[in-house]
């Protein structure tokens, strides 16, 4: 019992560790930015500005569970918004028509996706990495690089009617991520899927279906992707394609953080969402006490070499933590 007592102690420090950090984080920045960052209006609008990231990075986790990567995630999302931004806005399609074509678009790219890292055997690192710059090719393409305008109000007033002062597209994503932490918990399919990402060919041989559980998360992968595309188009009103880019490195620093914490060594959909709330309160920190932009893409740069590297520590450091 003695010798469990610390090992418990350094397990639930490899698991939730971060959140001390991340009530340090917000009191160092209250400090340094008293009138600024500690108010309602800063916390409601760094609440209200995640969501996009919350799904883009959960779309991240259900790849990642079963040991493959998808680098097409920024490229699904912008797809997706483009075509329903352009078949709302441009051809005069209802709005809920267009949201539906455009996940129905996504979810086409995580079965390509899927046919060519699962049934085909090319390394799925490869073929979402040019399947992304492809996408994004094709929305300027579909956009004939202009700035999509006009969508219909309705998609915005789902999604941006403020409860408690925070817009109900938060609320969206943390109860996806809810929902994924269900799956990944509770039902044989998430279970079989993380024993997957473990070990394939232990999982394969005990009888799971590894090729279709990979199948099925390349599409919930791309269809997540897509949601933060029909989200962007919402929130905005309309659509730059070019300016989605730069939430792939955001996206991947979050979802490798996440994997270092809650569940250390697997990709994890709370721990997911804790890395994206604790990084934004890091860049909304430092920006407010006066540093420049370009600090932006600093920390995420090092937030993803260090989210790997702890990830690896946990990973190997956590079974003993669990003894």
């Amino acid at each position: 019992m003695d010798n469990s007592t610390p090992l418990a102690w350094r397990s639930l420090g490899y698991r939730y560790g971060i959140v001390a950090v991340w009530v340090v984080e917000f009191a160092v920045f209250a400090l340094l930015a008293p009138d600024t960052f500690p108010t309602t209006a800063n916390l409601t609008s760094l609440l209200s500005s995640q969501a996009v990231l919350l799904l883009l990075a959960l779309a991240l986790v259900p790849t990642l569970v079963t040991g493959e990567i998808d680098l097409s995630i920024a490229g699904t999302m912008t797809v997706t918004a483009t075509m329903t931004a352009q078949l709302n806005a441009v051809q005069g399609l209802s709005i809920w028509t267009a949201v539906a074509v455009g996940l129905a678009t996504a979810a086409a790219v995580g079965l390509v996706n899927a046919f060519l890292a699962v049934r085909i055997g090319v390394e799925s690192i490869i073929v979402t990495l040019g399947m992304g710059t492809l996408l994004i090719g094709l929305s300027v393409w579909i956009s004939d690089s202009l700035t999509i305008s006009g969508v219909s109000p309705a998609l915005g007033d789902l999604l941006n009617t403020p409860v408690l002062r925070v817009n109900t597209a938060f609320y969206l994503a943390i109860g996806v991520g809810v929902a994924m932490w269900f799956v990944y918990r509770h039902t044989v399919f998430g279970r079989g899927a993380v024993f997957i990402g473990k070990n394939a060919e232990v999982a394969r041989l005990s009888g799971l279906p590894v090729a279709r559980t990979k199948v099925l998360s390349f599409v919930a992968t791309a269809l997540l992707a897509g949601a933060a595309g029909i989200v962007v188009v919402g929130i905005a009103g309309g659509l730059q394609p070019t300016s989605l880019q730069t939430l792939l490195l955001p996206a991947f620093a979050a979802a490798f953080l996440g994997s270092a914490i809650v569940e250390p060594g697997t990709s994890n959909p709370v721990g997911t969402m804790i890395a994206v709330l604790f990084l934004a309160t890091g860049i909304s920190g430092l920006v407010l006490v006066g540093l420049d932009a370009w600090i932006r893409d600093v920390f995420y740069g090092a937030a993803v070499v260090v989210a790997v590297t702890v990830s690896r520590i946990a990973a190997m450091a956590a079974p003993s933590g669990r003894a």
